[in-house]
């Protein structure tokens, strides 16, 4: 029982150590604005990645964020339906310590936000 436990800790940390997302870039643009893009295997890692990023470029002139835009697109291998399915089969069999891949991505979600620093 001990083992199984302790496998299952071990599967969720190698899971979440390969969920981590990229850090992303920031662009200046024309009349104040800026634009970062943010990858990740879901929606809100994407965002998460991209609101970090615009957040540092914020701080970095002792400003507050303020998103003008924002634009999700989706870009998996399958379709954005099977690859949610996938992924909660996944999640439950893990519970159950079994093992099932998927075929999410740490690039599978994009989201471009444009902001301004004031």
């Amino acid at each position: 029982m001990k083992i199984k436990l302790l496998s299952s800790i071990a599967l969720a940390l190698i899971l979440t150590a390969c969920s981590s997302t990229k850090p992303a870039n920031v662009l200046p643009m024309a009349g104040g604005q800026y634009k970062t893009t943010g990858f990740g295997e879901d929606e809100n890692a994407a965002q998460g990645a991209a609101i970090k990023a615009a957040q540092a470029a914020c701080d970095k002139q002792s400003k507050r964020l303020e998103v003008t835009s924002s634009q999700t697109k989706y870009k998996g291998a399958v379709s954005e339906e099977t690859n949610q399915n996938l992924t909660t089969a996944s999640k439950i069999a893990s519970y159950a310590g079994i093992w099932v891949p998927t075929l999410t991505d740490d690039n599978d979600y994009e989201v471009t936000l444009q902001f301004t620093c004031s």
